[in-house]
C-alpha cells in the first residue's frame, strides 16, 4: 500500500514535506504479515497492534459508562489503531454472547457471560456523513447515553444534527476539546469572500442553485441558504446530486454554484470533460450515471457549474507536482486513487486509470471499497490449487494518510 500523501516535497505553495525518491509504504503480505518500507511507513506499521491491556481498558469504559465513539478516517494513527482494537474485540465478546446465549450459557464455565455486550459496535471510524449515522444506531441500538465525536468542528455539529433529526437531540455530544479544531477548507466558506460570490449569483436571472460541501459549519450552510437555494452534498454523492438537480430543473436552465472545495469543483468539471471526450456512449451514461442524461445534457450541466475560486484543504493540496512525477515515473503499473479534493494533476492520474478501471476518484468510502474489491478479485483468481501466478497489488492513496489504518485492517 503506498501513501502518496507522506514524505513527498510538495511544491512552494504548499506545506513544506520531506523529499524521497520513492512514497513509503506498507506491503501487506500472508497471513496479514506487515513490511512497512520507509520511516514514516513504520511508524504507522507500529501502532496497528496496540497493547491489549489499553483494548480492553477503553472497551470497559464505554460499556459500563454508555459511551459511543465516532472518529473520522483522517485520526492519526495512533488513535485508529486502538479504536480499531477495541472494536473488533467488542465484536468477539458479542459474538461469544451469542453463542453463550444459543446453548444456554453451557459454553461457559460462569453460565454465561457478566455482562451483555452492546450489538452495534460503540466504536466506528468512518467518513464525515456516515460518524451522524453510525452515532444515531448506537442510539437506537446499543443504548448509548452520550456519543464522542473525533474530528474537526463541523463534524460534531453535522454529527449533533442528524442525531437530533433522528430523535436524539438530547444525547450529548462531546468534542475532544473545548478549544476550536478548525479546518482550513471549511473556514474558507465562512468570510465575506465567499458571500460575495453567493450574492453575485443569486442576482443573476438564471435559476441557481448552491451545492455546498458537508464539509463546512452549520453556520455556513443557513447563511447561504438565506442567500440562494442550498443543498449539501459529500464526496460520496456529489455527482449524483447535481446530476439529479440538473435533471429535475433543466441542464440548461440551472446554473450550479459549488463551493467551497475548490479543487473538487473543478475535478467535478474534469470528470463531466472525460465522459464527453472519452466518447461515453447516450446508452452507457444512462447505465452509469443517471438515467435521465445523455451526452447532450451533460455537455450542458458541464458548461453550467460555477466553481468557487478560492477554497482548498491544506492536506490535500499537498499533492504538488513532485508527487505527480513519481506517480508517473515509478509507479506505472500501480492502482491509483484520489480523492475528489486534491489537486487536478493528481486527480487526472487517477481519473485517467478509472476509465479503464485501473484507478478511482471519489470519496474515502469510495476509495476503501474500490482497494477491497481489487484485492479480492485478485485473492479469488488464486485459488487452491491455482496455476494462476502470485502477483502484487500496488495502490497509491490519494489522499490524507490517516487512511491506511482502516485499509490494512
Amino acid at each position: 500500500l503506498s501513501s502518496a500523501a507522506a514524505e513527498a516535497k510538495a511544491p512552494p505553495a504548499a506545506p513544506p514535506a520531506q523529499q524521497v525518491n520513492s512514497f513509503p509504504s506498507i506491503v501487506i503480505g500472508p497471513n496479514h504479515a506487515l513490511s512497512p518500507q520507509g520511516s514514516f511507513a513504520e511508524a504507522q506499521a507500529a501502532f496497528l497492534e496496540p497493547p491489549q491491556d489499553v483494548v480492553e481498558s477503553l472497551l470497559d469504559q464505554l460499556i459500563d459508562r454508555k459511551v459511543g465513539v465516532v472518529a473520522h478516517y483522517y485520526m492519526d494513527v495512533e488513535l485508529q489503531g486502538v479504536l480499531h482494537a477495541v472494536k473488533r474485540r467488542q465484536m468477539e465478546l458479542l459474538h461469544r454472547q451469542q453463542l453463550e446465549e444459543e446453548d444456554g450459557g453451557a459454553s461457559s464455565p460462569s453460565g454465561g457471560t457478566a455482562r451483555k455486550i452492546p450489538p452495534y459496535p460503540l466504536v466506528t471510524i468512518c467518513d464525515s456523513l456516515k460518524m451522524g449515522d453510525d452515532a444515531v444506531e448506537m442510539c437506537a441500538r446499543s443504548n448509548v447515553s452520550s456519543v464522542i465525536c473525533l474530528g474537526v468542528d463541523f463534524m460534531s455539529e453535522s454529527v449533533s444534527a442528524i442525531m437530533s433529526k433522528n430523535g436524539y437531540g438530547h444525547v450529548p455530544v462531546y468534542r475532544a476539546t473545548a478549544k476550536h479544531i478548525g479546518c482550513s477548507l471549511a473556514e474558507s466558506a465562512e468570510g465575506d469572500n465567499y458571500k460575495a460570490w453567493l450574492n453575485k449569483n443569486a442576482e443573476g436571472e438564471r435559476k441557481s442553485l448552491h451545492v455546498v460541501y458537508i464539509n463546512t459549519s452549520l453556520e455556513t450552510k443557513a447563511i447561504s441558504n438565506s442567500i440562494i437555494p442550498t443543498i449539501t452534498c459529500t464526496s460520496s454523492n456529489v455527482l449524483s446530486t447535481i446530476l439529479q438537480a440538473s435533471h429535475q430543473i433543466g441542464p440548461k436552465e440551472l446554473q450550479i454554484c459549488y463551493g467551497p472545495d475548490t479543487y473538487m469543483g473543478d475535478n467535478l468539471v474534469s470528470l463531466l470533460d472525460a465522459v464527453i471526450s472519452s466518447g461515453w456512449s447516450d446508452e452507457r451514461i444512462k447505465a452509469d450515471l443517471h438515467p435521465s442524461h445523455d451526452r447532450s445534457t451533460i455537455q450542458s450541466l458541464r458548461d453550467n457549474i460555477n466553481v468557487y475560486p478560492s477554497g482548498n484543504c491544506v492536506v490535500h493540496h499537498m499533492f504538488g507536482q513532485s508527487v505527480v512525477d513519481t506517480v508517473n515515473n515509478d509507479y506505472k503499473d500501480a492502482y491509483v486513487t484520489a480523492h475528489l479534493e486534491v489537486p487536478g494533476e493528481m486527480f487526472q492520474i487517477a481519473l485517467k486509470k478509472s476509465l479503464d478501471d485501473e484507478g478511482v476518484v471519489g470519496s474515502t468510502s469510495n476509495i476503501l471499497n474500490f482497494i477491497e474489491r481489487k484485492v479480492e478479485a485478485a485473492a479469488g483468481e488464486i485459488g487452491v490449487g491455482s496455476s494462476q501466478e502470485k502477483r502484487r497489488l500496488q495502490f497509491i492513496l490519494g489522499t490524507e494518510a490517516g487512511m491506511v489504518t482502516s485499509i490494512v485492517r
